[in-house]
């Protein structure tokens, strides 16, 4: 009897950490975050002050001909340089929004997550934000052929790093570190 209560016990507290809001759904972002993958780092900066009213010190709209000069192995943090994007704008972006993490390279935005607040389902999620069914590795070859992706966005994903968050990441290009090219190597 104790085992299969606390069997049971478990079932149930697995169950609600997945649990998902009902009602209403998720509503859509204020901001189509679509079109932010690939960006400048100079042009999201422009952004943000022009639609968003946050200047960056750097990265804004008085920067004229930016041009990456970082090398992954030589100057690392000019590779990975761009904007940070403030927790305080985050619910301007969507209303559930506590953070967006960005993540620069080589002169453009290669990644964005945003993290809600609530634990919502992964289909909520994709109608909300307007995204594919599902990750790019579940889509059919019809889906994929069918312009299910816009251009700049090479994957999606819905997670949920803790109990009563949910985290949409849009993927531009594959991650390309130190590692990957063999910085440091003889050769």
């Amino acid at each position: 009897m104790k085992t299969w209560l606390a069997l049971g016990l478990l079932t149930l507290s697995a169950a609600s950490a997945a649990q998902t809001h009902d009602g209403a759904g998720l509503a859509a972002p204020r901001i189509d975050v679509r079109s932010w993958p690939r960006m400048s780092p100079a042009d999201f900066g422009c952004f943000m002050e022009k639609t968003l009213g946050h200047r960056d010190t750097r990265f804004n709209c008085a920067l004229k001909g930016y041009r990456n000069r970082g090398d992954i192995c030589k100057t690392p943090d000019a590779y990975y340089e761009g904007p940070e994007f403030p927790d305080h704008l985050a619910t301007k972006v969507h209303p559930q929004a506590t953070h967006v993490a960005l993540h620069w390279e080589h002169g453009n935005l290669q990644a964005l997550s945003i993290t809600l607040n609530g634990t919502w389902s992964e289909a909520q999620v994709r109608q909300a934000f307007r995204l594919p069914r599902a990750a790019a590795a579940k889509l059919s070859i019809a889906e994929q052929k069918a312009h299910a992706w816009p251009q700049n966005i090479m994957d999606t994903d819905v997670q949920y790093p803790a109990q009563g968050q949910t985290e949409v990441t849009l993927t531009a290009f594959d991650h390309m570190g130190a590692a990957d090219v063999g910085c440091g190597e003889g050769g």
